[in-house]
């Protein structure tokens, strides 16, 4: 098994030089606003600011697991001004290590968004975000082990690889562009639907080899909504779906969670559960709990594709955290429709 491991590795390595790279992504997309559109800073919640975070560990039954996290803090400015209309701004930081951490990504992004209130009531608005993006890409090539480096019976690292590696390091700077509808039809129904872009270049095309080879990172395209029902006086149905698409690559996650409101005497309790399916992929199982603007989340993935022989089932566990605070103003106007999982 030490020989084969690291040979498995470095085949998908070297796959991975002839092919454009893919993001990163959370089964609880929701739980990420900053991450699943642009035009979501500043909308999508009850209050004056947003905070959240969210942690995958993914593979853990088959190799060393893959860990990303991402956090984000956004906020609503000028609502004294703004009678009908948003305006939010909000930074993201998230981190992808791929296995050992042999394999780091880092993004650091600032968001701003502008929403157009369609009517006093406070029901339908459109807006449209841009996030501006610095991210670096970083390999330790000399802790891999490569064909040339196989003894017979083991790897010796100390043995040149065999590779023209150019750079341990990748920087650069992209930008994203997201538009956002939101409406409520009735007091029962609300909706929210998004189209977002990322990896639009800025200064220059963003290089995704450490070899030196012009392989450049794709625009990813996203759509999202998210439907809101009050089925009764305290049960919510929260249907949501996600399609994503990359460079041949493509994911649809689609699924529903259910609400159910405990009134209190300051402040009500939110417990939610849901099932999802990330077609071809995993089943995903949900569950959480809101108290005091605090809602926290888990999921996790039940592997069907074909790794399954390999997962035995086991995909990936993620767990989130966001908080929703309101800063006291004589003129609050925000959306009053909040899509569910509450984003």
């Amino acid at each position: 098994m030490k020989i084969f491991t690291p040979l498995i590795f470095t085949c998908l390595f070297v796959l991975s030089q002839s092919l454009t790279a893919q993001d990163i992504h959370f089964s609880m997309f929701y739980s990420s606003p900053l991450t699943l559109n642009p035009a979501l800073t500043g909308a999508g919640y009850d209050g004056t600011f947003r905070a959240a975070a969210i942690y995958r560990n993914q593979w853990m039954s088959i190799s060393t697991p893959f860990n990303t996290f991402a956090a984000s803090f956004d906020i609503k400015l000028l609502q004294d001004k703004l009678k009908n209309d948003i305006f939010g701004v909000g930074g993201l930081i998230q981190t992808d290590e791929s296995g050992d951490g042999k394999l780091t990504s880092t993004s650091a992004m600032l968001s701003a968004a502008f929403h157009k209130g369609l009517d006093k009531g406070h029901k339908h608005f459109i807006g449209i975000g841009a996030q501006f993006a610095y991210t670096q890409n970083s390999l330790k090539w000399q802790q891999l082990a490569f064909p040339d480096q196989f003894s017979g019976t083991d790897f010796n690292l100390g043995i040149n690889n065999g590779e023209n590696f150019a750079k341990s390091t990748l920087n650069f700077v992209d930008f994203n562009l997201g538009i956002l509808e939101q409406s409520t039809f009735t007091p029962i129904v609300s909706n929210m639907i998004g189209f977002s872009v990322y990896h639009l270049p800025l200064f220059s095309k963003n290089e995704e080899s450490f070899l030196g080879k012009n392989i450049l990172l794709s625009y990813r395209y996203v759509v999202n909504d998210g439907l809101r029902i009050k089925a009764t006086k305290n049960f919510y149905i929260c249907p949501n779906f996600i399609f994503m698409y990359q460079d041949k690559a493509q994911e649809i996650n689609l699924g529903s969670a259910f609400e159910y409101h405990l009134p209190g005497p300051k402040t009500e309790t939110i417990l939610s559960i849901g099932v999802w399916d990330r077609l071809g992929d995993a089943a995903i199982i949900t569950g959480g709990v809101e108290y005091y603007k605090v809602r926290v989340m888990a999921a996790y993935d039940i592997n069907y594709s074909q790794l399954k022989p390999a997962t035995d089932g086991r995909g990936a566990f993620e767990i989130s955290i966001i908080y929703t605070g309101i800063i006291k103003s004589k003129s609050l106007n925000y959306p009053i429709l909040v899509p569910c999982p509450m984003m």
